[in-house]
Formats: C-alpha cells, structure tokens, sequence
C-alpha cells in the first residue's frame, strides 16, 4: 500500500535544480514541523531542472501520525502534466447518470502527481487536480535523446520490475531476493504500517459518513480509495443484476453463499489449547473461560471494576458525567489494544510476528499516556473519592511496567 496523503497538504515545494537529486518540504495540515524530502532520481521533463511550490486551498487536518519527518530514498514520477479525466459534477451525481446510460460531463486536466519510494515509510503518493501550482524557469533540461531513452526503458519495464529497481540499492541477496522481501519487519517499519493503516480508516470513516444514504455508496467509497479492483467487481456485480433483471430472473443477485453454514454454532469450533506449560505466562482464563494474555486481562479487570464502581451508586457516571466518560473510554479502548496486541500469544499461535506486536504495545502506551492525562482531569472530582482514583493510578502504572517488561522480553527474543 502506498501513503497518500494530498488531502492533508498545507502547501509544499519541490526542488530538481540539481541533476540526479530531488529535495523538498511538504506542510501537513496539523503538523507543526515539514516532511523533508532527499531523494535520488529527477523529476519527469516538465519539472526536471525547475521548483515546483504548491499549495492545497482545502486542507483536512491530520489527526493520525505522519510518515517519517526524513523522507530518504528514490523518485517515482514527479509531474505536474499528467493528464486525467475529471467530472464536471460531483462523483455522487456522476454515478447515477453513468447508472441511467448517460455520459457524465467531462474534461481532461492536468494533475500534479509526486511519487517517491522511502526507506523508512516506502511509498508515498500525491495525486491532484486542485492544487495551485506554480514553477520556477529551468537550470537544465533533459537531451532529445535522455527523453527518448527514459520512455524506452520506462516501456520495458512493468511496474513490479520498476518497483523493485528503484528499491534496490546495496539491500539485495546473494540469491538475489530483496532484503525488504526476505527480511522480517522490525518494530518501527511495522509503525509505519499502522500509521497508513489509520490514515486509510480516517478517510474511509469520513467516506462513509458522506456517502451513508447514498445507493452507491460502497462504488463511491471504493473510487474515492482507489479500490480499482473492488469497483471494477462492483461494477460487475451491478451488470450481472440487470442482466438478471433483464432475463426475469426471480434472484437480482449472484447466489448467496450462506448455504450450509446457517446451522453450525461457534461452540463446534474450538481452538487448539495452548502450551500448559505456559500458563499463567503467556495465556490465562477468565471466569467464562476465555483465554486471554494476562496483561490484557489486568487491564480489562481494572477497567470492569472501574465501571462497575461508577454504577454503584445507582446513576451511571461513566454516561453523565464528561470527565468520568472520558476518562473511563480512554481506560476501555487500552484493554481493548493490548488483548487485540497479544491476542496471538495468548492463544500459542506458532507465528508471532515480534515487530508487530512491538508496534501495537507501543501504541498501547500512547493510549496508557491519554489515559493518565484523562485521569487527572478527574483530581477533586466531588463523585469519585481521591483515594479511589489513587488506586486505578497504581493499577495504570503497574500495567505500563507490565508492558514496558513484555516489550524488553520480545526484543530479546528477536535477537
């Protein structure tokens, strides 16, 4: 998957005056300090030799974390020409005229397109019409002949070969295999994964607001993500219904898969016991039975405890009260991290990726941190005695030490 990250772009410059080197700073919106781009290659010919500054009229706020602030690695295409078509209506509307037979209004357009490969955060992409884009006079240009033979080797190169080529540098094998194919992920490329995973969710989550009445929302949401396959299916999906409709076919849709499987009951599905001899270390049961890690089920312990403290009183504080609920959300979402982090420990998986997990903790104690600032926000609260947000301050503390030990214990095992 690559980064794309247009929609939070404050403003940015590019800058190829220099042969055989890009750099630049892009702003995000929300981010105080700029990504800072050194990148070996050259832009494509309308840019090579020139600065390129632009600047995004309608920036979203980042409220994921960004890529790395050090983006080093190699260009992809960086250019300001490359031409795409683009409705002159709203996508929503453009669909439903596409649905009835028609052709939707139409242009070509010139859209700014910057793509780099990063050592640390991979690829990154910018893809947009409506950037306001302005470009410095050259200090060099390619030759007719440079030009001729980038598109000749362009031709001959399909994307996964081009993809490994500019990836490749002093990484590769002996066999020949990519170190970034035949090595595991560390903790901190696995960071960067999680962080582009939240920026996809962010946007899908606003997608699904804005298209939640709409017919073709999943068609939208998947154009708008850049889920070709997916709409491709889903256009399909959509011919083969009206052929269907055409043929008076009593099903609109393909056959539905849930056959057999209506009458089966989770209870007939058990999962392999875990190692016996790791009870207590790597797995525990919970009064139903369940296994989890036991650093999970101390934070779930300590927040059911929490909730049902806040009840005792016959009014339920958690829902009335802003400072109690916020505080009580942050503790809740910590033990839903860690059970989801150890899940694969605690059930004697026989892979475990290490680095993954490492991220996932790592992450864990941000939301740790949210909730201790959450739990001051409580200090001298009239409805929930000092001496009781005491105790869950300890109980928070002694999960950090629990996962800060796990995490050392994990990196030695890695070795």
């Amino acid at each position: 998957m690559a980064w794309r990250i247009q929609e939070y772009i404050l403003r940015g410059e590019i800058d190829n005056r220099t042969r055989g080197r890009v750099t630049g700073r892009i702003w995000l919106a929300g981010i105080a300090e700029p990504l800072v781009l050194d990148l070996a290659g050259n832009c494509q010919p309308d840019l090579a030799g020139c600065v390129l500054t632009f600047e995004n009229p309608s920036p979203l706020p980042l409220s994921t974390r960004p890529p790395a602030a050090q983006q080093r690695g190699t260009t992809g295409e960086i250019s300001a020409a490359r031409k795409v078509r683009v409705y002159d209506i709203p996508l929503e509307e453009a669909y439903t005229m596409c649905k009835r037979g028609e052709v939707p209004p139409e242009h070509m357009a010139n859209a700014l397109s910057i793509e780099w490969y990063s050592e640390v955060s991979g690829q990154v992409l910018i893809e947009s019409t409506d950037y306001r884009l302005q470009v410095s006079e050259p200090t060099w240009r390619f030759t007719a002949e440079e030009i001729a033979e980038r598109r000749r080797r362009i031709g001959e190169e399909d994307s996964d070969a081009f993809i490994t080529e500019v990836r490749a540098d002093d990484d590769d094998n002996d066999d020949g295999e990519s170190a970034e194919e035949g090595e595991e992920w560390d903790e901190f490329r696995c960071e960067q994964m999680l962080r582009e995973s939240d920026m996809l969710s962010e946007k899908y989550g606003r997608l699904m607001e804005k298209y939640a009445d709409h017919p073709d929302q999943e068609r939208l949401i998947a154009h708008e993500m850049g889920w070709r396959r997916l709409e491709e299916a889903l256009d399909a999906r959509a011919r083969h219904n009206e052929n269907e409709k055409e043929k008076g076919s009593d099903e609109a849709g393909p056959p539905s898969e849930d056959t057999e499987d209506e009458g089966v009951f989770e209870g007939e599905f058990e999962e392999e016991p875990p190692n016996p001899m790791r009870e207590g270390l790597d797995w525990v049961r919970d009064e139903q039975g369940y296994i989890l890690h036991p650093v999970a089920k101390h934070a779930r312990d300590a927040v059911y405890a929490l909730i049902d403290e806040l009840k005792a009183g016959g009014e339920d504080l958690a829902q009335t009260d802003d400072a109690l609920g916020e505080f009580v959300g942050h503790f809740m979402t910590l033990h839903v991290k860690l059970a989801a982090a150890l899940g694969a420990i605690a059930r004697g998986g026989h892979i475990v990726d290490t680095g993954l997990t490492i991220a996932w903790l790592k992450r864990a104690l941000e939301i740790h941190n949210q909730t201790l600032t959450a739990a001051a926000a409580v200090d001298g609260h009239p409805c929930f005695a000092a001496a009781r947000l005491n105790y869950y301050r300890t109980e928070l503390f002694n999960i950090r030490e629990e996962v800060l030990t796990l995490i050392g214990q994990l990196r030695d095992a890695g070795r």
